[in-house]
């Protein structure tokens, strides 16, 4: 589990909500990368119509809070 602290440090005052390029820029990964996440590792995406995808911070921290845990 990675640090509590750090991640809600990376997440304060942040939006209840955020969108995939918001997500990728905090992570300073590719959009790419975000949608990987969701598909392989558990990553919750909130689906609207058929090009909209956001994600609740609550589930971007407790992604972040277990991602170490993830191996291929």
């Amino acid at each position: 589990m990675n640090d509590k602290r750090a991640v809600d440090a990376l997440l304060q005052d942040l939006p209840e909500v955020l969108t995939v390029a918001e997500v990728a820029e905090l992570m300073r990964v590719d959009a790419s990368t975000v949608g990987q996440w969701a598909k392989d590792y558990g990553l919750t995406v909130i689906t609207i119509g058929p090009r909209t995808r956001r994600i609740r911070l609550e589930d971007l921290r407790e992604f972040l809070l277990h991602s170490d845990e993830h191996h291929d």
